[in-house]
């Protein structure tokens, strides 16, 4: 039975999709990857994997009827074990029943693959009261900054009341000088706010910009900063033991 991790997040813009799409890929490639895009008004899973123009088909499309599941879920370029199937544009059906129909979903895609991920939108609202339950687990994003820190606290109380066991924290876009200088909140701190355990730093790093604006995932760029971080995470997540990231 494969495993199912919720990407989620307190806050906006704390780079969840940017996380979802790499960690995804990050796998091991003897790993049948399946990624859903949950967040039903703003989708943009299909731009971190630079395939807003290679799908026809979308979650949406599936409940409808209008295609098969083999037709709405779509190989990532480049990462041939990496399957997405992508939110519409234009919602048609009510938020609550497409996300009880992608549960659905998700739940018998456990059994045909091996990694389950399901990039929720940002904040506490129907995605988390859908989706969450004991048998997932949770990778909640938020960078350093104390609004981020904040609404990530205040996410994961959400999550432990739905009975989320196990949460694990990503602490995205850190930047050690400013932690340092005591202008960024501290990764302990961090910690504490959120009593929730951590699984890995990832720095701030230029190459996200680049790779987002030309249809590429950081992990595909072999120079980028934040790539080796990707890939240790998704070792972590994968049951390997491998010591938290330093850089300076």
């Amino acid at each position: 039975m494969g495993r199912v991790f919720l990407i989620a997040s307190g806050k906006g813009g704390v780079g969840k999709t940017t996380v979802a799409s790499n960690l995804a890929a990050a796998f091991p490639k003897d790993k049948r990857v399946l990624v859903f895009d949950a967040d039903l008004d703003l989708a943009n899973l299909d731009i971190a994997f630079g395939m807003r123009d290679l799908h026809v088909y979308d979650l949406q499309d599936l409940y409808f009827g209008r295609c098969s599941f083999s037709d709405a879920a779509i190989p990532v370029p480049d990462h041939p074990n990496v399957t997405a199937v992508f939110a519409p544009l234009r919602r048609e059906a009510s938020i609550t029943v497409l996300l009880r129909f992608l549960r659905e979903q998700v739940e018998a895609c456990r059994e045909r693959y091996d990694y389950v991920l399901v990039d929720c939108p940002a904040g506490i609202g129907p995605a988390l009261e859908v989706l969450s339950c004991p048998r997932y687990a949770t990778v909640l994003v938020t960078t350093p900054d104390r609004t981020a820190v904040s609404d990530a606290e205040r996410a994961a109380e959400h999550l432990y009341r739905k009975g989320a066991e196990r949460i694990r924290l990503i602490v995205n876009r850190v930047r050690p000088q400013l932690i340092r200088k005591s202008r960024a909140p501290d990764i302990d701190d961090i910690i504490d706010t959120t009593a929730v355990q951590l699984i890995g730093l990832i720095p701030e790093d230029v190459s996200v910009i680049c790779a987002g604006n030309s249809d590429r995932l950081v992990l595909d760029m072999p120079r980028a900063r934040s790539r080796k971080a990707f890939l240790n995470i998704a070792r972590r997540l994968n049951g390997e033991d491998v010591d938290l990231d330093r850089f300076s």
